[in-house]
């Protein structure tokens, strides 16, 4: 686009701004702010025009408006963004749980595209990919240094259509070729889902989106077949997603016609209650529930965790939670780009509104901010709103769901910029998929390798040579003091090789503390719930 048609552009867009805001006026729509907005949007076009008349370069003006939209929302609220074309597709598929593809979790590992873990029941599952594969070519072109964004444009396509990729795979001299068609792939919500024990479930789920009751319910059916008789259900680092979702999950634990949530908010639409029996369900669990949440438990998970709490229905433990009481909606721009505005709060049973206090605060900052012990403490209550459960325990509003048992994760790494290195090389994955390759007889039984299966000195050995291979530059001293967080990793790795996601939890819980306290805490969770 030239220059002067350009600016021709910004200053039609600016006269049609300023010109609509004149028609919305006489309709007496946001009267009260006619003077400021109208004077704002004009100074938005003085610099505009400056901007084109004066800067020493070429503007782009895609990326100044796109600039300025973000700017403002970000004025707002944290919460309110602009989301860009290109990343509203993927958005959208996140929330839809499903996209069309080969159906591979991936990175690009030293140039080579390597399949992390093909996705259970996908077409890749289906042909025998594994773990650790490299693909070297897709439909007969190197993908040898490809980008990881490259990735998904050369590998997703329409269901039934079909890709040629040659895989190198460790063990196999000559490459192996595979013709893949294309399906529609689940994007799962559920991080992991077994029996711990024989009475004891754990239920992992990683965000709400549209799949997600009817995912968790699924899954809790098959725990029921195996005698479970009480729940952990853990969001901790479950950022949100849908509300009518997070509806639907509590309201398998909370019996009647009971209000989980409601909203308030300006705009037509923007006050609303939710109801436990409001979306429909085949049945309410009675049995004992600890739910788990951190400082990434947010948005819709601290629904779920604040109507739990608020009916005193479970038991929350853990660390204090995010803190995000706004509402927001998406809305969709001619350009196929989008913004997420908030256009309500929303409240628990009791009344609380958990948002913390965002105002004044760099975006950064408020997302930085790291809750702990000390948001319990009578200091810090003292000025917070006070409401009560259903049994007239206090709690809090302002600042995230407080647990009822606080629990520090003391199970994290202990030299986490080590670990962070680690981690960024894929050095764990690497290993972990080299070893079970080489010694198959490992894949017995989960139960037998958790109780039985050690990370000796040879295995360290081993892990810290290949860490040297790859670039790690290893520190004796860190590495010797955070031996028992990288030996549980290593082994929980190994058991994701043999069993997938179910059995890197089932081995990595070993050494959480938060999830030891919970299977400590279930006679205080039945009581609480007045369980028989």
């Amino acid at each position: 686009m030239s220059k002067s048609r350009k600016s021709s552009v910004v200053l039609m867009i600016s006269i049609i701004i300023i010109s609509s805001i004149g028609f919305v006026m006489t309709h007496n729509v946001f009267a009260d702010i006619q003077h400021s907005l109208q004077s704002q949007l004009a100074k938005l076009d003085q610099v505009a025009r400056l901007a084109k008349r004066h800067y020493v370069e070429d503007v782009d003006w895609d990326k100044a408006m796109e600039g300025a939209i973000s700017g403002m929302l970000e004025n707002l609220d944290p919460h309110s963004v602009y989301i860009p074309a290109d990343k509203v597709k993927e958005n959208k598929e996140s929330f839809a749980g499903k996209y069309e593809g080969i159906g591979i979790q991936f990175d690009v590992l030293d140039g080579y595209l390597t399949v992390i873990s093909p996705i259970p029941g996908s077409p890749s599952y289906r042909l025998g990919i594994i773990a650790g594969d490299r693909i070297v070519k897709i439909d007969g072109e190197s993908a040898v240094g490809i980008s990881v964004d490259e990735v998904p444009n050369r590998l997703k396509g329409p269901k039934g259509s079909s890709v040629d990729v040659t895989i190198s795979r460790v063990g196999v001299d000559e490459p192996l070729e595979f013709t893949i068609v294309r399906d529609v792939i689940p994007i799962s919500t559920i991080t992991a889902g077994f029996m711990v024990d024989d009475s004891t479930g754990y239920l992992a789920v990683n965000r709400f989106a549209s799949i997600t009751s009817r995912e968790v319910e699924e899954e809790l059916q098959e725990l029921e077949k195996h005698d479970l008789r009480r729940l952990v259900l853990d969001l901790r680092w479950n950022s949100g997603g849908y509300l009518h979702e997070a509806v639907k999950l509590a309201g398998k634990f909370i019996h009647g016609h009971k209000k989980i949530v409601y909203t308030q908010g300006r705009a037509e639409g923007g006050d609303e209650d939710y109801y436990s029996d409001q979306f429909g369900r085949t049945s309410v669990r009675d049995y004992p529930l600890i739910v788990l949440v951190n400082r990434g438990s947010a948005s819709a998970a601290e629904i779920v965790a604040g109507a739990i709490q608020d009916y005193d229905r479970g038991l929350i433990l853990g660390e204090n939670s995010f803190g995000k009481g706004l509402v927001q909606k998406e809305f969709m721009l001619d350009d196929g780009s989008a913004v997420r505005i908030t256009t309500a709060k929303y409240y628990t049973p009791s009344g609380r509104c958990i948002q913390r206090d965002y105002k004044g605060k760099k975006v950064e900052t408020y997302y930085e901010e790291i809750p702990d012990s000390t948001w319990g403490s009578a200091e810090n209550l003292k000025d917070r709103p006070v409401y009560h459960t259903l049994k007239g325990r206090p709690v809090y509003g302002g600042g995230g769901i407080q647990p009822d048992v606080y629990v520090p994760n003391s199970g994290k790494s202990k030299a986490p910029k080590l670990v962070n290195k680690l981690l960024e090389k894929r050095i764990f994955f690497e290993y972990a998929t080299s070893y079970a390759q080489s010694h198959p007889q490992v894949n017995t039984s989960l139960v037998n390798f958790r109780n039985r299966f050690t990370v000796g000195s040879a295995m360290l050995a081993e892990f810290q040579a290949l860490a040297r291979e790859k670039g790690v530059d290893l520190d004796a001293a860190l590495f010797q003091k955070d031996t028992a967080f990288i030996k549980n990793r290593i082994k929980s790795e190994i058991a994701r090789i043999f069993w997938e996601n179910d059995g890197y939890y089932f081995v990595a819980l070993e050494n959480d503390s938060q999830f030891q306290q919970a299977l400590k805490s279930f006679k205080e969770a039945r009581e609480m719930a007045a369980l028989q």
